[in-house]
């Protein structure tokens, strides 16, 4: 995000590399997908921060740099010779971002974890998954997402509280506390009304009907989040039994009559195809949506049109299609061109253009080990 609203970003590796390379899928040059998904825009070195001298060339790039961002754990980047007292002490108008999985308070302060571990312990898996049933990961590690993305609007924050004191400040984001953070109303709805949410499958506990449903040759997700999208539910649907329900008139009436309401809507969904059953909700201006496997969703024409999937040039030529960022500006151009870098790609082109190092003394770096 940072490198398509205009930054330039150096990813600093490990000479192993990245610990995302190794996870599959694979494409067909052999690269994760997973590090491809999340490294478009940045340039890439790879140093040996075990090694005095990478230190020292990883300090000369602070020292040009605006933002640093790492995921260290607290010991690991004082082992290191990035952590914050000593970056703050040294580089007093750098902005260093720190991403930790539980925080930097408390007793797990430094302790790791991952996105589906966020989610199991902030109590999102605990409401996710089948009634019955045991609790599941969302499909896709939104936690970790989100958390990039309050990194950025940190970043950008810490940049602006920079403009107007004239120092920088360290910006703490955390796995934990985007978790808990996307709770939103379930954490206030306990809070303040004890009212503890439960599993619902595709469902909501609160609000009826809003879920999916089968039908003949597939499924859709279809509701009424209000009393006048009911009405005309029921209208499309020909339920004119429930649609003079008093019971049923309002969306606390309906909670407590999920059970029949529900199955009314699964036995007719049933009789017919997808597609009549979303011309039909249309037509009567109902929510719906076809249940689209991932394949299905990218070829749509919506996400098309609105050029959701860009296709790169790789150095070696090949290309490869990955996302974008989900916000633009209308006067800027807010996409950067750059394929996520190979292993070590920009490591001798930064050294000589940023730091003005010698091929030689370049050289003599790649076969010590302190760069690759």
């Amino acid at each position: 995000m940072l490198a398509d609203m205009g930054a330039d970003v150096i990813k600093v590796e490990a000479p192993a590399g990245d610990e995302n390379r190794k996870w599959g899928p694979f494409n067909q040059d052999r690269e994760s997908c997973n590090y491809l998904s999340v490294n478009r825009g940045k340039r890439g070195i790879a140093l040996d921060l075990k090694s005095e001298q990478a230190r020292g060339i990883l300090y000369a790039l602070i020292a040009k740099a605006d933002v640093l961002i790492s995921s260290f754990l607290p010991a690991t980047a004082d082992a290191l010779g990035v952590g914050n007292a000593y970056l703050r002490e040294r580089f007093p108008r750098l902005v260093i971002v720190n991403i930790s999985a539980f925080g930097h308070r408390g007793a797990l302060a430094g302790s790791p974890g991952y996105d589906t571990l966020a989610q199991a312990f902030s109590g999102i898996m605990s409401i996710t998954g089948e009634t019955d049933g045991m609790g599941v990961r969302a499909g896709v590690s939104f936690v970790d997402m989100a958390t990039g993305v309050y990194a950025y609007s940190g970043a950008l924050t810490a940049l602006e509280h920079r403009r107007q004191t004239g120092h920088g400040t360290v910006v703490r984001v955390s796995l934990l506390e985007t978790a808990i953070s996307m709770l939103g109303y379930h954490a206030v709805g306990w809070l303040e009304a004890g009212a503890l949410p439960f599993k619902q499958g595709s469902g909501i506990w609160h609000l009826v009907p809003y879920q999916s449903f089968k039908c003949q040759d597939g499924e859709i997700l279809t509701g009424a989040l209000n009393d006048h999208t009911w009405t005309n539910l029921c209208t499309a649907l020909s339920l004119h039994d429930f649609a003079q329900s008093e019971a049923l008139r309002s969306n606390e009436g309906r909670v407590q009559n999920r059970q029949r309401i529900v199955q009314a809507l699964q036995d007719l969904f049933l009789t017919r195809p997808v597609d009549h059953w979303v011309a039909v909700l249309e037509q009567h201006r109902v929510p719906v949506t076809v249940v689209n496997t991932i394949d299905k969703s990218l070829a749509h024409p919506q996400v098309v049109d609105n050029e959701m999937v860009i296709e790169l040039q790789k150095a070696g030529g090949t290309r490869v299609r990955l996302l974008r960022t989900p916000f633009s500006l209308d006067d800027a151009n807010c996409q950067s061109d750059v394929a996520p870098p190979a292993l070590g790609q920009h490591s001798e082109a930064i050294l000589r253009d940023e730091l003005g190092l010698a091929p030689a003394d370049i050289e003599a770096l790649k076969k010590q080990g302190t760069v690759k």
